[in-house]
């Protein structure tokens, strides 16, 4: 009866204030339905409220999603609820949130271990409170000072970084005066705090003949880590190619890093990828090219781009470059990209952005292997509509997909 009281009352309160407040209230609803597929029917859906009470932001964020989430378009539900503040109080800024699994039942982590991807799945009962987090900040002076408090509960970080399973808490104190900044971290995995780790850094110090270099200590409950100077644009080549040179000292090495960079080829439309090959002790023993990029800038927003791999970059640290990630997920060796928008009929401005994928040696008609396209076509102005299309090309390939969906701004 208590409870029931207390909701109640909380109900009341927030009811007369967002009554009171109607007309400040701004957002938007966004929902993505498939059509075609292997598992068809709704996809994703967000609303994203915000209003302004005496100074201060309130805001808040309801999904529908994958409510389990090892089992991608399986189950659609109410997934997560988060709040947020935002304002001045005095001299200092304040940022709050908070986080709520309104139906998730299943979890999937994914955590980079030995070079290795591995994923770990958990079973979860909702409702349940996920996270929260506050911050605060305070210049003075040209002295840049904050705080930052986050909690999760298990297992809502990902990876869980405690033994524990309890929940974890993390402080982030930060220090700065420029070009120097100070980090230091404590955190608590329900054993009491502890010291977490400590980073020092240095951006943009003159070194000599125009170079300037970024500096990084890092120190954990360990000890020492290491040091790393980085450089930008250390030297020049020729043809637009130039390198970034990082050196970094470890407590029992030291690694030199050179990375170059492929721009400013013929009217700054071709970067080529690639890296180092043979680097030993500053002995420099060739390149080699993974792949290259022609694009073309079309006016404000068009786009005319070809991308071709010629062999995989390494996957380190679990990564690959990011302009190799649309052959990762959706294939082929190469792609012709074009993008562009224009004035709509109802207001707004109207987006399309076209990939065709090809599989040299593959099996597809004039090797093609795939269309994708994603499209915004305003139907009113404060009303957009979305289409995003997969269509395989080669035989035996998988199913199409078709999302349709909307996105309302009021």
């Amino acid at each position: 009866m208590k409870r029931a009281l207390a909701i109640a009352v909380a109900l009341c309160a927030l009811g007369v204030i967002g009554f009171s407040q109607l007309s400040s209230i701004s957002g938007d609803w966004s929902f993505t339905f498939r059509v075609l597929g292997t598992t068809t029917g709704a996809r994703s859906s967000v609303l994203n409220l915000k209003t302004t009470i005496n100074g201060w932001t309130i805001s808040s964020k309801t999904s529908f999603g994958d409510t389990d989430q090892t089992v991608s378009g399986v189950q659609f539900g109410f997934t997560e609820q988060a709040f947020g503040v935002k304002g001045v109080f005095g001299p200092f800024t304040i940022d709050g949130s908070m986080a709520f699994n309104a139906g998730v039942t299943k979890i999937r982590c994914w955590e980079c271990i030995n070079g290795v991807d591995v994923a770990t799945d958990y079973v979860v009962t909702p409702p349940a409170y996920k996270s929260a987090s506050l911050s605060t900040s305070l210049e003075f002076s040209g002295l840049n000072i904050g705080l930052k408090v986050e909690h999760w509960a298990y297992p809502y970080e990902c990876p869980w970084p405690c033994t524990q399973t309890g929940s974890h808490m993390l402080y982030t104190f930060t220090l700065g005066v420029p070009p120097v900044e100070l980090a230091v971290t404590f955190e608590d995995c329900c054993t009491g705090i502890m010291f977490g780790d400590f980073t020092l850094t240095m951006t943009g110090v003159g070194l000599c003949c125009g170079i300037t270099y970024d500096m990084e200590l890092y120190f954990t409950k360990a000890g020492f880590e290491y040091v790393l100077f980085s450089i930008n644009d250390f030297f020049a080549w020729c043809c637009g190619i130039s390198f970034d040179l990082e050196v970094e000292f470890g407590v029992d090495y030291k690694e030199v890093t050179l990375t170059p960079k492929f721009a400013g080829l013929g009217e700054a439309c071709v970067t080529l990828y690639g890296d180092i090959i043979g680097w030993n002790e500053f002995q420099f023993a060739g390149l080699v090219i993974y792949g290259f990029k022609i694009g073309c800038s079309l006016g404000d927003c068009g786009l005319l781009e070809f991308v071709t791999v010629l062999q995989a970059p390494p996957y380190e640290d679990c990564d690959y470059p990011s302009w190799y990630y649309p052959f990762y997920y959706y294939g082929g060796d190469e792609y012709i990209r074009m993008k562009f928008c224009g004035a709509g009929c109802c207001g707004g401005t109207y987006t399309v952005d076209f990939y065709v994928h090809f599989d040299m040696g593959g099996t597809g008609l004039f090797d093609l292997y795939s269309l994708r396209g994603i499209a915004s076509i305003p139907i009113m102005a404060n009303l957009n509509a979305t289409i995003s299309l997969t269509l395989p090309l080669t035989p035996g390939a998988t199913t199409p997909t078709l999302d349709l969906g909307w996105k309302f701004t009021f």
